[in-house]
């Protein structure tokens, strides 16, 4: 692995071409949806349907549906169980999205590599907090119990990644140990949305804002945004383990990123923060130039992580 792969490393000083075509196609699409009311129901099912058009898996990885802790994931194998265990938390603003999105980093379990195990956690506004952190730590605890802490890391992207530090801060409450390593990609931290950045890149990113002012409401229910137990900034992060940051220099939710980044060196964990430049939200997910070298970077920092856990044994 070249060391411009690994993160923290230097990303490109300009976007790529393909990037501004499509994040000028999509912060595009953002500004005709602003101000409109949410129909999730009928953007579930087209975050779904696009879902299965995309997200297909590499050669050699099986999906099979099951349930751990009571809750319902998919776990993707390729047969390298042993190696350990990536828990998945998949985005969506905690209203949209299923498990099936970690096909999307399927890739880390090719050859034999950590089996990844996404979680179906329960979506608002039917189901407000606390219950897709109840779901995530329930998977989490019965991970611990049966793989070891150790041979466990947490990605999560966007609200996903907020969850993944909802679930850190929820664990070392409930006294579990902290996992090998965590990687919340563009993550949902702060749910007042009263960054900087989000007013910055309103427009200029693939997100709505409106519609993530909704959508943090639905998931909040009756606990105020700026509570820690929702907006996990403004929480402890103590005993974190190693963490890795990726965010676009046009996300909404740069300033998020940033500052958790911040708040975790802040208590003593070590961060590699990764800023793309001219990237807009939910890059990693796109097939070509910054997604695909993010992609090389996360496998590199799991790999590392699980690697080092299990030699140190």
């Amino acid at each position: 692995m070249s060391k411009t792969e690994r993160p923290g490393s230097p990303t490109r000083r300009r976007p790529s071409a393909v990037m501004r075509v499509a994040r000028n196609l999509l912060a595009r699409s953002a500004r005709k949806k602003e101000g409109k009311p949410v129909d999730y129901v009928r953007d579930r099912a087209s975050v779904d349907a696009l879902a299965q058009r995309l997200m297909r898996l590499p050669r050699g990885v099986v999906e099979t549906h099951e349930q751990i802790g009571g809750v319902p994931v998919i776990r993707y194998s390729s047969g390298g169980a042993e190696r350990g265990v990536v828990l998945y938390l998949h985005g969506g603003a905690y209203v949209l999205g299923t498990a099936q999105q970690g096909a999307a980093v399927a890739y880390l379990c090719k050859d034999r590599g950590p089996d990844v195990v996404s979680v179906e956690y329960r979506l608002a506004p039917e189901h407000p907090f606390p219950a897709a952190v109840d779901d995530a730590i329930a998977v989490y605890r019965e991970l611990v119990a049966t793989v070891g802490a150790q041979r466990l890391v947490i990605v999560g992207e966007s609200a996903g990644g907020g969850l993944l530090v909802l679930l850190l801060q929820r664990a070392r409450k409930e006294g579990l140990p902290m996992p090998a390593a965590a990687a919340p990609a563009f993550p949902a931290a702060d749910l007042t949305l009263t960054a900087p950045s989000v007013a910055k890149n309103k427009g200029k990113d693939m997100l709505v804002l409106s519609e993530l002012e909704q959508e943090a409401r639905w998931f909040a229910g009756q606990v105020a945004l700026e509570d820690p137990s929702v907006s996990p900034l403004f929480g402890s992060f103590e005993g974190f383990p190693p963490t890795y940051i990726a965010v676009g220099t046009r996300d909404l939710l740069h300033d998020d990123a940033r500052r958790l980044a911040e708040a975790l060196r802040a208590e003593g964990v070590e961060v590699f923060l990764d800023e793309w430049v001219g990237t807009i939200h939910g890059f990693s997910a796109m097939p070509f130039g910054e997604g695909l070298q993010h992609r090389r970077r996360l496998h590199s920092f799991v790999r590392d992580a699980l690697l080092y856990n299990n030699d140190s044994k």
